[in-house]
């Protein structure tokens, strides 16, 4: 079978696709991957076939951030956030559905995987089935992002609250975003959407895979989700850095990280929590920067810390007692498919939602901030580490992890949205 990947401009969004295009190619299928010039070292360094996308797409995070510095004029959270579904990904729509036709003309694809915030697959869903490959989606956060079916739940809101959060998102994102994406549709030939737009991607595609367990969801997110656990490592990791021969075993390890979206600011997360436990004896803390040089955490490093740009995390993750993140799913997920707690403070991008998952499925806490202070990060790693509650969730969600053959579930069913296809 030939199967075109593509993805969102992100290395959250692409390593996940990389891992399963490793396991496609391992069992036969042949694979290309197209995503903007900037992750083209990813790709090729993974061993697979890089496709350009069309001239001029101007599709990568570092084009949207530096063309709309007012970006940064909004409230993080549902302000924030509907501005970039406006901006970056109904933006988007037309030029990632030329890239992928274009594509399609080089490389005649049995099916198209792309991550499930991937918009450029729209016009083809909307458009006549005998007309376009199968198209599968990959969840790259929790299922129905900002759709509304995942506010955050809070144990002390009140009915009057939850209804003003409904109306802030539908007002700030849903219609917006509705609009935007009607509108790209629509100057391509399209007709409008025929379900909300953060509905789309689970309801349009042939295929929503979600690599995850239904204990971190919210109850009835979506009958058509197929979990699939936790996926492979991609290829192509960071070494580890000599420093790591040193660590002490008899410390508790704090792996700390603001991934590579939201680490523009290394003050909301990584500084806070250096000033906090700098110093502290029973705890050495591992500071990852995303690619931001280390200039740029505006705190003295203290004698207990290590920093490094990138790290292996699937070979450190065992070693791991505590992630401190600002809720990147795909670290959230590795973190509790090995068992470890979590504290989490972010409130863009996805990073609200899933960070309030993380304290409702009982794996770690929520700081509900977007800007972490060193006495909120000290009280949270205090009652982690005093709590065995959270040790305990998070290792009874390690085994559901666990309890999944990711390999053969997910070949099944790839290979199944194909079924007139043989499989190489």
């Amino acid at each position: 079978m030939k199967i075109l990947i593509a993805s969102t401009p992100a290395p959250g969004h692409l390593n996940p696709l990389l891992s399963i295009a490793s396991l496609l190619v391992e069992s036969g299928h042949e694979v290309a991957m197209q995503v903007n010039e900037d992750l083209r070292p990813a790709v090729e360094g993974a061993g697979h076939r890089f496709l350009l996308e069309i001239p001029n797409a101007q599709t990568s995070a570092g084009y949207y951030f530096d063309n709309y510095p007012e970006r940064m004029q909004k409230s993080p959270g549902i302000e924030m956030t509907g501005y970039d579904l406006v901006h970056f990904f109904a933006r988007n729509i037309a030029a990632q559905s030329a890239s992928l036709k274009m594509a399609l003309y080089d490389f005649q694809a049995d099916l198209i995987l792309a991550d499930s915030i991937y918009w450029g697959t729209l016009p083809m869903l909307i458009g006549p089935r005998d007309k376009r490959p199968a198209i599968a989606h990959l969840g790259v956060s929790v299922v129905n992002i900002g759709s509304g079916k995942n506010i955050p739940m809070r144990p002390d809101e009140t009915a009057e609250q939850r209804e003003a959060e409904l109306q802030l998102r539908e007002h700030f994102m849903l219609q917006p975003a509705q609009q935007a994406v009607n509108a790209a549709l629509a100057s391509l030939g399209y007709p409008a959407l025929p379900c909300p737009i953060l509905e789309a991607m689970t309801e349009l595609p042939d295929l929503y895979l979600h690599p995850g367990i239904e204990s971190f969801e919210y109850p009835d997110s979506n009958s058509k989700v197929r979990y699939i656990g936790a996926l492979p490592t991609p290829a192509g990791q960071p070494k580890l850095p000599d420093w790591w021969q040193q660590i002490d075993p008899t410390k508790r390890l704090v792996l700390v990280t603001q991934g590579t979206i939201a680490n523009r600011d290394l003050s909301q997360v990584i500084a806070p929590v250096l000033v906090a436990l700098g110093g502290r004896e029973d705890v050495t803390i591992i500071v990852t920067t995303g690619g931001q040089p280390v200039d740029s955490i505006p705190v003295a490093i203290p004698s207990n810390a290590r920093i490094a740009s990138f790290l292996p995390y699937a070979r450190i993750m065992p070693e791991i007692d505590l992630l401190i993140t600002n809720g990147g799913y795909g670290t959230v997920n590795m973190a509790i498919s090995h068992g470890i707690p979590i504290i989490s403070a972010g409130l863009t991008e996805d990073k609200e939602e899933v960070s309030a998952h993380v304290q409702w499925s009982g794996a770690g806490i929520d700081l509900r901030a977007n800007q972490a202070t060193p006495e909120a990060i000290k009280h949270a790693v205090d009652e982690i580490f005093t709590q065995p509650g959270y040790r305990e969730r998070a290792q009874q969600l390690s085994l559901e992890f666990a309890s999944y053959d990711l390999e053969a579930e997910l070949l099944s069913l790839i290979e199944g949205c194909v079924p007139d296809t043989v499989s190489a």
